[in-house]
């Protein structure tokens, strides 16, 4: 198993974060690169089983399942379930921690999964600095546009 993380302190309150990121339909606004995201069927986007279909420029449609989401703990855990991408049974929790010292969070992505010999490494650095790092960019960037507008 391949196990890759990145981690980030965005300058807004955990709950401003939280607020972005609970909703598991709402990926699109936060994600650079995806050009569509929609809950499958009738499902609010903070159900556990909840599907959301991805619609990615580089990589095609991705489709992921929610398999936990915690307001206590501010977590987030799903899965791939349908991908291009040259990886198998990926999983990963966003995790975010206050940060007492001017209200901001520290935000963790962690995410794990298997891939050929061939995928693994360009996999391993794709993930942290190709995903996860610009996400983290994209929030702390919409976070800093609300707060200038209020």
């Amino acid at each position: 198993m391949i196990n890759v993380m990145a981690s980030s302190v965005i300058n807004a309150p955990v709950s401003s974060v939280w607020g972005l990121i609970r909703d598991f339909g709402t990926l699109g606004r936060w994600l650079p690169g995806v050009k569509s995201c929609v809950i499958e069927g009738d499902d609010p986007g903070d159900r556990v089983g909840a599907i959301r279909r991805l619609e990615m420029g580089d990589v095609g449609v991705i489709r992921e399942q929610l398999l936990a989401l915690s307001d206590v703990e501010h977590a987030v855990t799903f899965s791939i379930i349908e991908s291009a991408l040259p990886i198998r049974n990926y999983r990963s929790t966003i995790t975010l921690l206050p940060i007492t010292d001017g209200d901001r969070t520290f935000i963790r992505w962690h995410g794990q999964f298997e891939a050929s010999a061939e995928h693994a490494a360009s996999m391993q650095t794709r993930m942290p600095t190709h995903i996860y790092q610009p996400a983290f960019d994209r929030l702390a960037e919409i976070l800093a546009l609300r707060k200038t507008r209020s």
